[in-house]
């Protein structure tokens, strides 16, 4: 939209121009044919105008390809009629819209001449000049083109001069500048100008000020003037009664002009410093925050921090007390909201009460439908890890808020007492439910008979999903410590579109430990495999009488039995690209065991907080690890564990029981193995023989989530145990070659820090992206990373983003914007800084997920804090 046609039609061009971004689509009627002339100029972005030529059934084949969606399109319909005349021909595209036309209300949807005048030129030629012009519009003694070259002249006589100090005589982009900076007070004063620029804001925004004020008070009047206007309009007729004397715009046309100046000086990144400079300077002015605002009615409005803050208290506090979707999804639509864009730390508590509030309602439901569970093992384990909503989902909304709120860093001064208590109430409800879960489950495992019917056992894995594949192709063997069936799940979704995915569960080997899962993956322990005790408190697996102790015992077993070339790695070795020899060795093999003990490594040395920052790193590890195999030609990999894991609270004095003592052979705080000793009602105890597990040994495990007194162990890290977390074990498997990535061609990357320094720990970077050129495909949007580093290492992890945010890998998916299809839809990602920072610059680089390969780097970011 340009504004050479005249300022008085420009005028009505923005109130149409509103109207479609704020409906999309605008039926408007103009009986008198005043604007006949004008509509071939109209030209908004990415919109379709279509004129009524005298066939309705004309204008609804014209557009029908536009209403396929399920939104309006932005479209405006201009009918040079009366509206009563249509015999409501258009009914359709009006319910779907709005209307504009003479006398239509409210009053920004009137297109009455005389009224679109007296607005368009109130602040070119003053009140009372353009209600004399009103009133010879109103008579049809002025047309549209009288009155723009009125305009023209009037504008030339009062505004000429602020035209040559900033650029523009619109109100708008006058106040804009002058709001947001001091720079041009000068070269205002320098030319006198000062009483035009307080005459024409005064005017434009309806705000009381007198023509001598000096500009820096001006600016700080005006200011107050907007926000507080804006405030009052985002009230709408609720305003609370301390703020009902508070002085601001009454006219319709200068509500509307504060409320479009601050809506632009808060979306415009490049002043929008000193919008939150003046917002939090006039918010603790008014003393907004000893007022209580009702939370149902500042959901959409942006004016002060302190209505934010409402906001996240009152979504905590009702959390607290009940749990319901509608707050789930109010918490994840601040993500993209302005202050938690301007702050990230807001943004990212708002992150984690979304993800307390989705554990919190998982729980409720998996607990009531375990209160009408299945009694069979097979319908329980596809209860747990198969149903559309596996029950398996509440232990993945706990990891995920497990590791938000350990990477969570309250800022000084912020209250979140109400966060705290939300956490941890939603970490007590998911170690309630899932020992309920527990219970049931060792139950019915206990009656069952063994082996089970109808499911998966581990010792079986390598003779029917590995060995057949051999025959076909080269596999990859891909045993992951302690990967839980969820994260597996999780894994699985992430690789959909590179691989022909295929997961299914499978019943570990009891006791749920390392050197006896890992063994039991292994050839032949289908037809022989004996839990025995090898001393020093520990076990092993005896197959075929060879016991299998360690990982060196289990890769020359492979060898020797496999029936294959076996090439045996760690994942590590795969990352960040494997070297010429390991990639040679993987070409000459038939079979490529690949090990992975990164989980069990991380939890079992005890330190929590740096479990729960690292868990969802392994996803990514392994992410990147099948891609890699992938390019290297295996084209069927199959990933296993030797056993799932409990990670919940902290182990507290009433969750330990004693175990049965007697010749023990090895105790873990989850599972006692051994002979004689006691029983208890605490605990499940029988003879492995008796789950299908030949040894001379018992067995005796907790029924909840409760834990065995023993020396060391973990504090928040369990297994061995035969809980569904620790029992059901995934087979995920990956076939195809994923296709051969490059880093997204074609798109000019732009990242905009959220401030110039690094000052807390939490820092916001927004991610834009152009298409550089026209393609016959299509803009694709890739999934993105986002890494502070400093001397070249990563010190950060990611948080949040304003949408598109993956829970197991920190990624970022983009997407096209659908208001611009060559454009990257803006993204605020939230980073973390995780290390210690000796630098004292830091530098923001943008990679493209899958490759690794750098898009985008923002170098020399000052760091202005001690961490």
């Amino acid at each position: 939209m340009t504004n050479d046609k005249g300022p008085v039609t420009s005028y009505l061009f923005q109130l149409i121009a509103k109207q479609v971004d704020e409906h999309s689509l605008v039926v408007w009627y103009d009986p008198e044919q005043v604007y006949a002339d004008a509509v071939a100029d109209l030209d908004l972005p990415e919109t379709t105008v279509v004129r009524y030529e005298g066939s309705f059934f004309q204008l609804r084949h014209d557009i029908d390809h536009l209403m396929n969606g399920l939104q309006p399109p932005r479209l405006v319909v201009y009918v040079p009629a009366e509206r009563a005349d249509t015999h409501h021909a258009l009914i359709e595209l009006e319910a779907a819209g709005t209307i504009m036309q003479p006398g239509q209300q409210p009053p920004n949807r009137n297109t009455r001449l005389a009224i679109i005048a007296r607005n368009a030129l109130r602040t070119m030629l003053g009140e009372e000049t353009a209600a004399e012009v009103e009133k010879q519009a109103a008579a049809g003694k002025l047309t549209l083109a009288d009155l723009n070259a009125l305009a023209v002249k009037g504008k030339e006589i009062s505004s000429g001069i602020l035209t040559l100090v900033y650029g523009t005589a619109n109100p708008q982009e006058v106040a804009l500048a002058f709001l947001s900076s001091e720079r041009l007070d000068f070269e205002v004063e320098k030319k006198s100008a000062r009483k035009e620029l307080v005459g024409l804001l005064r005017t434009a925004f309806d705000a009381e000020a007198p023509e001598s004020m000096g500009l820096a008070d001006f600016r700080e009047r005006l200011a107050r003037h907007v926000l507080m206007t804006d405030l009052m309009a985002g009230f709408a007729k609720a305003v609370p009664h301390p703020l009902a004397s508070v002085k601001v715009a009454t006219t319709p046309a200068g509500i509307d002009h504060c409320v479009r100046l601050a809506r632009a000086w808060r979306n415009n990144r490049d002043v929008r410093d000193s919008y939150v400079i003046a917002a939090q300077r006039i918010e603790q002015e008014s003393i907004l925050d000893k007022l209580d605002f009702d939370p149902a009615k500042v959901v959409e409005v942006e004016t002060f921090l302190v209505l934010e803050r409402t906001l996240l208290r009152h979504v905590e506090q009702e959390l607290l007390e009940h749990a319901a979707p509608p707050l789930l999804a109010l918490a994840e639509s601040r993500l993209a909201r302005f202050w938690p864009d301007v702050i990230p730390a807001i943004q990212a508590r708002w992150a984690l009460i979304a993800a307390a509030g989705a554990v919190l309602l998982e729980a409720n439901r998996v607990s009531e439908e375990i209160k009408k569970a299945p009694t069979s093992i097979p319908a329980l384990v596809n209860a747990y890890a198969e149903d559309h909503q596996p029950w398996c989902l509440l232990d993945t909304h706990h990891r995920h808020m497990e590791s938000r709120w350990y990477n969570f860093d309250p800022q000084m001064g912020d209250e979140h007492d109400g966060l705290e208590k939300l956490v941890i109430k939603a970490g007590q409800r998911y170690a309630q439910v899932g020992s309920d879960l527990a219970k049931h489950f060792v139950i019915q495992f206990q009656k069952a008979k063994h082996p089970i019917d109808g499911l998966l056992r581990q010792r079986e894995i390598f003779e029917t999903q590995i060995k057949p594949k051999l025959e076909e192709s080269k596999v990859a063997y891909v045993w992951v410590d302690a990967l839980r069936f969820e994260m597996a799940r999780e894994l699985g979704r992430l690789l959909k579109d590179d691989f022909e995915v295929n997961l299914r569960p499978a019943l570990a080997t009891p006791p749920t430990i390392t050197e006896i899962g890992m063994s039991a993956l292994l050839p032949k322990a289908h037809l022989s495999a004996k839990v025995v005790p090898v001393g020093s408190g520990k076990l092993g697996l005896a197959i075929e009488g060879k016991v299998i102790k360690d990982r060196n015992d289990r890769i020359t077993f492979m060898k020797e039995h496999a029936g294959v070339s076996v090439f045996a790695a760690k994942l590590d070795d795969l990352l960040p690209k494997p070297s010429k020899k390991i990639r040679d060795n993987i070409q000459n093999a038939q079979l490529v065991l690949i090990t992975s003990q990164e989980i069990d490594e991380l939890c079992e040395q005890d330190n929590i907080a740096q479990a729960r920052l690292q868990m969802d790193g392994v996803l990514s590890h392994l992410r990147r690890g099948v891609r890699v195999l992938a390019d290297l030609g295996v084209k069927t990999i199959v990933l296993v564990a030797d056993h799932g894991h409990i990670f919940a609270d902290e182990l507290g004095e009433d969750m330990k029981i004693d175990s049965p003592g007697g010749q023990v052979e090895d105790l873990h705080r989850r599972v006692w193995v051994g002979i004689g000793g006691t029983s208890a009602p605490s605990y499940f105890r029988t003879h492995l023989g008796s789950l299908g597990i030949d040894s001379d040994l018992d067995i005796a495990t907790p029924w909840t989530f409760a834990c065995f007194k023993a020396k060391g162990g973990g504090r928040a890290y369990f297994h061995g145990g035969i809980s569904p977390q620790e029992l059901i074990i995934p087979v995920l498997t990956l076939v195809g070659s994923a296709k051969v990535e490059s880093a997204p061609s074609g798109i000019v990357w732009t990242l905009k820090p959220g401030s110039n320094k690094l000052t807390t720990r939490f820092y916001s970077v927004q991610i834009a992206g152009q298409q550089s050129q026209a393609s016959l495909f299509g803009l694709e949007a890739p999934k993105v990373r986002l890494e502070i580093r400093a001397n070249k290492n990563c010190v950060s992890v990611p948080v949040s983003a304003s949408y598109g945010y993956e829970d197991a890998t920190g990624e970022v998916a983009l997407r096209v914007s659908g208001q611009d299809s060559s454009r990257i839809e803006n993204n605020t990602v939230t980073l973390m800084i995780a290390d210690e920072i000796s630098q004292q610059t830091v530098n923001i680089v943008l990679l493209d997920a899958s490759t690794g390969l750098e898009l985008a780097k923002l170098d020399a970011i000052e760091v202005a804090i001690s961490l």
